[in-house]
């Protein structure tokens, strides 16, 4: 029986191993950031009609805001705010909160004031105007609200 010699095979030099090294490793790199892209658009997607149903809530709290007295113990009335309280928890599953505004100091990041009042202590919100909005803790429609000067 002839026995037949199998040459090694030559050795990759070490340049070629770390190219290939470099490349896989910014392979997976690109698949962790398309996967992350991928994420994000997919939480961020709802922004848009999130935004135009906070109209509806607008809605909602000008409703009961605006309910005659003689009418905060019917039936209407406790209807409209089950439907607002289900409105907002609807909201939460996208990640949507409301802003707290009324007693808080000013914050020109998460609120607009569109006026200013003597009276009370300076650089705190007197009254919200309109319902400012987060998602995902990321402020998507500022709070309008009076303040004390």
């Amino acid at each position: 029986m002839k026995h037949t010699h199998t040459p090694p095979e030559p050795e990759v030099p070490m340049i070629e191993k770390e190219k290939y090294l470099r490349l896989a490793a910014d392979m997976d790199n690109l698949r962790k950031a398309q996967a992350q892209a991928a994420t994000e658009m997919a939480k961020w997607s709802a922004q848009a009609v999130v935004t135009d149903v906070l109209e509806l809530s607008d809605l909602l709290d000008t409703a009961l805001a605006q309910a005659p007295p003689e009418l905060a113990d019917s039936t209407w009335y406790a209807g409209v705010k089950q439907v607002a309280k289900q409105f907002s928890e609807k909201l939460k599953r996208y990640g949507v909160s409301r802003i707290e505004t009324v007693g808080a100091t000013f914050d020109p990041g998460t609120m607009e004031a569109v006026h200013m009042e003597t009276g009370g202590e300076s650089q705190t919100v007197k009254q919200e105007v309109r319902a400012g909005y987060t998602m995902h803790e990321r402020v998507i429609r500022p709070a309008r609200v009076i303040i004390y000067q």
